[in-house]
């Protein structure tokens, strides 16, 4: 069969399905799967394409009609220039989180020690490493299988970063000069409005907090003086309602510097905080 006619198939199948952009969506499985870029297809809508790959374009076809994101359906995203695989026991990592990262990057901070809080697949252990790569990095989570994929994408950028297993309220890690997080700050009523392919298919746990998603920042500022140092900065990932509220935590817990920094359209963000 033809690049073209497979090109037009999935398109409306994938449109039949009620699936937003079916020709981005068509265009990046075909470039999965056949090797050929994106905006190169045109160029090759005479090429035959071979029955195995069909057969693979098939079936994920099938699985994003179902809403399955397209993260899943590969097996991996590209994050802050680093490749991560992924499976459904780790969150997606969003562009907001890549902003997360440039922050920090763009500071004149210069940690010896980072934590990352939560880190799931790595994606923001991996690439403060990468920023600060005389710097020990931890990333901590509760669930093994997410730090059994951490492990796995630390080794696939060839970073040394130290994966540990714990509860951040019960480990004794020392201190930090820096901590990093993009805590579960959803709240329930939110998480109930977000769409079919999130809900079905991601982590309900890496997504939704107690406390109208305030509870993991709370916890986290109230034991700070545990694991940051003196000086020591926290940078965390925020839903953009909860600026005010997380301020008035950190000021009340006596953080001399606490600025909210909106995203590129304008939504609180990123906030940080100065011991």
């Amino acid at each position: 069969m033809k690049l073209k006619i497979l090109l037009q198939k999935g398109q409306a199948q994938l449109a039949d399905h009620k699936i937003e952009n079916p020709g981005l969506n068509i265009g990046l499985i075909l470039q999965e799967v056949t090797g050929i870029k994106r905006l190169s297809i045109p160029l090759h809508y005479e090429d035959e394409v071979n029955p195995n790959q069909i057969k693979t374009i098939t079936e994920m076809l099938d699985r994003r009609c179902k809403n399955e994101p397209l993260q899943y359906i590969f097996g991996y995203t590209e994050f802050y220039g680093h490749k991560i695989l992924l499976n459904p026991q780790v969150l997606i990592p969003r562009p907001e989180t890549e902003y997360l990262i440039e922050i920090i990057k763009n500071t004149q901070l210069n940690p010896q020690r980072i934590l990352d809080i939560g880190t799931g697949s790595g994606a923001i252990a991996i690439s403060l490493k990468a920023i600060f790569p005389h710097a020990q990095v931890v990333g901590l989570d509760i669930s093994l299988e997410a730090l059994k994929l951490a492990r796995k994408n630390a080794q696939l950028n060839d970073l040394e970063i130290d994966f540990i297993q714990a509860d951040i309220y019960k480990a004794q890690l020392g201190k930090f000069d820096l901590l990093v997080s993009n805590p579960p700050y959803i709240s329930q009523e939110d998480y109930a409005i977000l769409p079919d392919e999130v809900k079905r298919f991601e982590p309900q746990l890496a997504l939704v907090g107690l406390e109208s998603g305030l509870y993991f920042y709370r916890k986290i500022i109230e034991m700070s003086h545990l694991i940051l140092t003196d000086q020591g900065h926290i940078f965390f990932e925020i839903g953009e309602k909860q600026g005010l509220e997380i301020t008035n935590l950190a000021q009340k817990y006596n953080f001399k510097q606490v600025n909210i920094i909106p995203d590129l359209v304008g939504r609180d963000r990123i906030i940080s905080m100065t011991n």
